[in-house]
Protein backbone atom coordinates (compact mmCIF):
# COMPACT_ATOMS: atom_id res chain seq x y z
CA UNK A 1 0.00 0.00 0.00
CA UNK A 2 1.52 3.46 -1.13
CA UNK A 3 1.44 5.77 2.08
CA UNK A 4 2.64 9.40 2.57
CA UNK A 5 5.36 7.94 4.51
CA UNK A 6 6.63 6.00 1.96
CA UNK A 7 6.38 8.21 -0.54
CA UNK A 8 8.04 10.89 1.70
CA UNK A 9 11.09 8.97 2.90
CA UNK A 10 11.86 10.15 6.47
CA UNK A 11 11.66 13.91 6.24
CA UNK A 12 9.93 14.74 9.04
CA UNK A 13 10.35 18.26 10.48
CA UNK A 14 12.09 19.58 11.34
CA UNK A 15 13.83 17.31 8.42
CA UNK A 16 12.84 18.00 4.94
CA UNK A 17 13.97 16.74 1.44
CA UNK A 18 15.10 18.60 -1.44
CA UNK A 19 14.83 17.14 -5.12
CA UNK A 20 15.63 19.16 -8.56
CA UNK A 21 13.69 18.02 -11.03
CA UNK A 22 14.38 19.14 -14.59
CA UNK A 23 15.16 22.56 -12.98
CA UNK A 24 12.44 23.18 -10.69
CA UNK A 25 13.21 22.61 -6.92
CA UNK A 26 11.21 20.66 -4.85
CA UNK A 27 11.04 21.64 -1.03
CA UNK A 28 8.96 19.21 0.70
CA UNK A 29 7.96 17.56 4.30
CA UNK A 30 5.90 15.35 7.07
CA UNK A 31 4.64 17.83 9.44
CA UNK A 32 4.66 15.48 12.95
CA UNK A 33 4.66 18.39 15.57
CA UNK A 34 2.34 17.91 18.17
CA UNK A 35 2.46 21.90 19.28
CA UNK A 36 0.74 23.98 16.80
CA UNK A 37 2.80 25.42 14.33
CA UNK A 38 2.49 29.38 13.52
CA UNK A 39 4.40 29.74 10.19
CA UNK A 40 6.89 27.82 7.24
CA UNK A 41 9.38 30.03 5.43
CA UNK A 42 11.23 28.39 2.88
CA UNK A 43 14.90 30.69 2.37
CA UNK A 44 17.87 29.95 0.59
CA UNK A 45 21.16 30.74 -0.31
CA UNK A 46 24.61 30.24 -2.35
CA UNK A 47 26.21 29.69 0.72
CA UNK A 48 25.41 26.61 3.02
CA UNK A 49 25.84 28.66 6.57
CA UNK A 50 24.66 32.70 5.63
CA UNK A 51 22.88 34.61 3.47
CA UNK A 52 19.66 32.98 3.21
CA UNK A 53 16.48 35.18 2.24
CA UNK A 54 13.15 33.99 2.50
CA UNK A 55 10.78 33.14 -1.09
CA UNK A 56 8.05 31.94 0.10
CA UNK A 57 5.77 31.45 3.18
CA UNK A 58 3.90 28.37 3.46
CA UNK A 59 -0.12 27.98 3.28
CA UNK A 60 -1.59 26.15 5.85
CA UNK A 61 1.35 25.53 8.03
CA UNK A 62 -0.42 23.02 9.56
CA UNK A 63 -1.39 20.77 7.24
CA UNK A 64 0.96 16.95 7.20
CA UNK A 65 2.21 17.39 4.19
CA UNK A 66 3.11 20.57 2.43
CA UNK A 67 5.82 22.05 0.35
CA UNK A 68 7.02 24.47 -2.63
CA UNK A 69 8.35 24.48 -5.73
CA UNK A 70 11.28 27.14 -6.84
CA UNK A 71 11.47 27.14 -10.24
CA UNK A 72 13.36 30.79 -10.02
CA UNK A 73 16.57 29.67 -8.39
CA UNK A 74 19.63 32.00 -9.51
CA UNK A 75 22.08 29.28 -9.42
CA UNK A 76 22.23 25.83 -9.98
CA UNK A 77 23.87 25.05 -6.33
CA UNK A 78 22.03 26.79 -4.30
CA UNK A 79 21.25 25.81 -0.65
CA UNK A 80 17.59 25.63 1.45
CA UNK A 81 16.50 25.91 4.61
CA UNK A 82 13.41 26.25 6.93
CA UNK A 83 12.13 28.64 9.14
CA UNK A 84 9.64 26.95 11.65
CA UNK A 85 7.48 29.18 14.36
CA UNK A 86 5.39 28.06 17.09
CA UNK A 87 2.50 29.27 18.67
CA UNK A 88 4.16 29.69 21.70
CA UNK A 89 6.64 32.30 20.02
CA UNK A 90 9.61 29.55 19.67
CA UNK A 91 10.86 29.35 16.23
CA UNK A 92 14.49 27.34 15.23
CA UNK A 93 16.41 27.28 11.55
CA UNK A 94 16.65 23.69 9.72
CA UNK A 95 19.77 23.04 8.66
CA UNK A 96 20.93 23.90 5.36
CA UNK A 97 20.63 21.34 1.85
CA UNK A 98 21.63 20.95 -1.47
CA UNK A 99 19.19 19.54 -4.14
CA UNK A 100 19.28 16.10 -4.79
CA UNK A 101 18.75 14.96 -8.65
CA UNK A 102 15.85 13.19 -9.31
CA UNK A 103 14.16 12.09 -12.89
CA UNK A 104 11.71 9.44 -11.47
CA UNK A 105 9.14 11.33 -9.82
CA UNK A 106 7.52 14.70 -10.61
CA UNK A 107 7.56 16.66 -7.32
CA UNK A 108 6.65 20.31 -8.36
CA UNK A 109 3.63 18.73 -9.65
CA UNK A 110 2.90 16.10 -6.77
CA UNK A 111 3.13 19.16 -4.34
CA UNK A 112 0.70 21.20 -6.71
CA UNK A 113 -1.65 18.26 -6.53
CA UNK A 114 -0.98 18.15 -2.69
CA UNK A 115 -2.27 22.09 -2.35
CA UNK A 116 -5.12 21.10 -4.10
CA UNK A 117 -6.22 18.27 -1.73
CA UNK A 118 -5.99 20.66 1.24
CA UNK A 119 -7.92 23.53 -0.74
CA UNK A 120 -10.74 20.81 -1.46
CA UNK A 121 -10.50 19.22 2.29
CA UNK A 122 -11.06 23.12 3.75
CA UNK A 123 -14.36 23.45 1.79
CA UNK A 124 -15.53 19.86 2.85
CA UNK A 125 -14.96 21.43 6.56
CA UNK A 126 -16.63 24.32 5.48
CA UNK A 127 -19.76 22.32 3.97
CA UNK A 128 -19.59 20.22 7.33
CA UNK A 129 -20.07 23.21 9.31
CA UNK A 130 -22.90 24.78 6.84
CA UNK A 131 -24.68 20.68 7.78
CA UNK A 132 -24.03 21.04 11.67
CA UNK A 133 -25.48 24.64 11.53
CA UNK A 134 -28.43 23.37 9.68
CA UNK A 135 -28.80 20.49 11.80
CA UNK A 136 -29.01 22.27 14.79
CA UNK A 137 -31.23 24.77 13.76
CA UNK A 138 -34.16 22.43 12.48
CA UNK A 139 -33.61 20.21 15.97
CA UNK A 140 -33.97 23.62 18.02
CA UNK A 141 -37.00 24.21 15.46
CA UNK A 142 -38.28 20.69 16.13
CA UNK A 143 -37.88 20.97 19.75
CA UNK A 144 -40.11 24.64 20.12
CA UNK A 145 -43.00 23.29 17.95
CA UNK A 146 -43.34 19.88 19.08
CA UNK A 147 -46.58 19.73 20.20
CA UNK A 148 -47.95 16.15 22.57
CA UNK A 149 -49.55 13.74 20.47
CA UNK A 150 -52.08 11.67 21.79
CA UNK A 151 -51.74 7.86 21.70
CA UNK A 152 -53.85 5.47 20.02
CA UNK A 153 -54.80 3.79 22.88
CA UNK A 154 -56.66 7.30 23.91
CA UNK A 155 -58.53 6.77 20.36
CA UNK A 156 -57.06 10.18 19.01
CA UNK A 157 -53.79 9.99 16.82
CA UNK A 158 -51.81 12.00 14.83
CA UNK A 159 -53.09 13.07 11.17
CA UNK A 160 -50.84 12.04 8.42
CA UNK A 161 -50.28 14.07 5.42
CA UNK A 162 -49.85 11.96 2.15
CA UNK A 163 -46.15 13.49 2.01
CA UNK A 164 -45.13 12.33 5.38
CA UNK A 165 -44.28 8.85 6.20
CA UNK A 166 -44.16 6.43 8.94
CA UNK A 167 -40.95 4.90 10.43
CA UNK A 168 -40.02 1.60 11.71
CA UNK A 169 -41.34 2.22 15.35
CA UNK A 170 -45.09 4.00 13.62
CA UNK A 171 -43.71 7.48 14.28
CA UNK A 172 -44.72 10.27 11.73
CA UNK A 173 -41.79 11.65 9.94
CA UNK A 174 -43.28 14.74 8.87
CA UNK A 175 -42.04 16.18 4.91
CA UNK A 176 -39.72 18.75 5.40
CA UNK A 177 -40.39 22.55 3.98
CA UNK A 178 -37.88 24.04 1.51
CA UNK A 179 -34.21 24.31 2.95
CA UNK A 180 -35.06 22.65 6.32
CA UNK A 181 -33.28 19.63 7.04
CA UNK A 182 -35.88 16.19 6.72
CA UNK A 183 -36.65 15.26 10.57
CA UNK A 184 -35.87 11.96 9.47
CA UNK A 185 -32.29 12.37 9.08
CA UNK A 186 -32.10 15.14 12.40
CA UNK A 187 -33.51 12.05 14.37
CA UNK A 188 -30.38 10.22 13.48
CA UNK A 189 -28.05 12.08 15.14
CA UNK A 190 -26.69 10.37 17.99
CA UNK A 191 -24.44 10.67 20.47
CA UNK A 192 -20.78 9.39 21.55
CA UNK A 193 -20.21 6.23 21.45
CA UNK A 194 -21.59 5.00 18.41
CA UNK A 195 -23.27 1.35 17.87
CA UNK A 196 -22.16 1.44 14.55
CA UNK A 197 -18.70 2.40 14.15
CA UNK A 198 -16.04 1.70 17.43
CA UNK A 199 -12.98 0.67 18.25
CA UNK A 200 -12.30 -2.30 19.73
CA UNK A 201 -9.67 -3.57 22.67
CA UNK A 202 -6.85 -3.80 20.02
CA UNK A 203 -7.82 -0.12 18.94
CA UNK A 204 -8.67 -1.47 15.44
CA UNK A 205 -11.48 0.15 14.10
CA UNK A 206 -15.29 -2.16 13.72
CA UNK A 207 -18.10 -1.16 11.54
CA UNK A 208 -21.42 -2.51 12.20
CA UNK A 209 -24.23 -1.98 9.47
CA UNK A 210 -27.34 -3.23 8.94
CA UNK A 211 -28.35 -5.30 5.15
CA UNK A 212 -25.35 -3.45 3.06
CA UNK A 213 -26.24 -5.88 0.17
CA UNK A 214 -30.46 -3.92 -0.23
CA UNK A 215 -29.20 -0.47 0.59
CA UNK A 216 -26.22 1.89 -0.71
CA UNK A 217 -23.70 2.72 2.12
CA UNK A 218 -21.20 5.00 2.10
CA UNK A 219 -18.46 5.79 5.16
CA UNK A 220 -16.70 9.12 5.19
CA UNK A 221 -13.84 9.13 7.99
CA UNK A 222 -12.17 12.73 9.13
CA UNK A 223 -9.74 14.09 11.52
CA UNK A 224 -10.84 15.44 14.34
CA UNK A 225 -10.74 18.94 12.84
CA UNK A 226 -13.07 17.18 10.01
CA UNK A 227 -10.03 17.08 7.18
CA UNK A 228 -11.15 14.24 4.69
CA UNK A 229 -9.52 11.21 5.14
CA UNK A 230 -11.04 8.50 3.27
CA UNK A 231 -14.10 6.71 2.36
CA UNK A 232 -15.76 3.38 1.83
CA UNK A 233 -18.28 3.19 -1.05
CA UNK A 234 -20.94 0.43 -0.52
CA UNK A 235 -18.92 -1.94 2.13
CA UNK A 236 -19.20 -5.61 1.00
CA UNK A 237 -20.18 -6.60 4.69
CA UNK A 238 -22.49 -5.43 7.49
CA UNK A 239 -19.35 -6.34 9.80
CA UNK A 240 -15.87 -5.45 9.01
CA UNK A 241 -12.67 -4.15 10.68
CA UNK A 242 -10.42 -1.68 9.73
CA UNK A 243 -7.01 -1.62 10.93
CA UNK A 244 -5.73 1.13 13.06
CA UNK A 245 -2.53 1.07 10.53
CA UNK A 246 -5.09 2.92 7.57
CA UNK A 247 -5.30 6.01 10.37
CA UNK A 248 -2.02 8.10 10.77
CA UNK A 249 -1.94 8.50 14.35
CA UNK A 250 -3.56 8.24 17.81
CA UNK A 251 -6.70 10.33 18.82
CA UNK A 252 -9.99 11.60 18.13
CA UNK A 253 -11.34 10.79 14.44
CA UNK A 254 -14.56 12.02 13.12
CA UNK A 255 -17.49 10.19 10.67
CA UNK A 256 -20.22 10.38 8.52
CA UNK A 257 -22.17 7.35 7.31
CA UNK A 258 -24.45 7.65 4.31
CA UNK A 259 -27.27 5.61 3.23
CA UNK A 260 -28.95 5.63 0.31
CA UNK A 261 -27.88 8.83 -0.12
CA UNK A 262 -29.24 10.11 3.06
CA UNK A 263 -27.10 10.89 6.51
CA UNK A 264 -27.39 8.40 9.03
CA UNK A 265 -24.85 8.78 11.74
CA UNK A 266 -22.30 11.28 12.45
CA UNK A 267 -20.06 10.33 15.36
CA UNK A 268 -16.38 9.91 16.33
CA UNK A 269 -14.21 7.30 17.59
CA UNK A 270 -10.75 7.28 19.91
CA UNK A 271 -7.66 5.34 18.69
CA UNK A 272 -5.68 4.71 21.95
CA UNK A 273 -1.59 5.26 21.42
CA UNK A 274 0.27 1.78 22.11
CA UNK A 275 2.51 2.93 24.64
CA UNK A 276 4.68 0.00 26.15
CA UNK A 277 3.34 -1.39 29.56
CA UNK A 278 6.31 -0.82 32.23
CA UNK A 279 6.49 -3.49 35.81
Amino acid sequence: MLTVSSLFGQAILPDFTVKNTNGKVSIFWLNDYKKPVKGITVQRSNDSTKNFFSIASVLNPQDPVNGFTDSMQPYNKMYYRLFIGFDSGVYLFTSSKKPEVSTSIDYARLIQEINTLHKKNNQLLEEKLSLQKQLAEALAAKNKNKAPVKSEKADKVEKVDKDDKVDKDDKIVKKAEPGEVPEDIVSQVTTYPSKRIYTDKDNNVVTMLNDVKSNKYVIRFLTEDYKFLFEIKNPPEDYFILEKVNFTRSGWYQFEIYKNENLLEENKFYIASDEKKTK
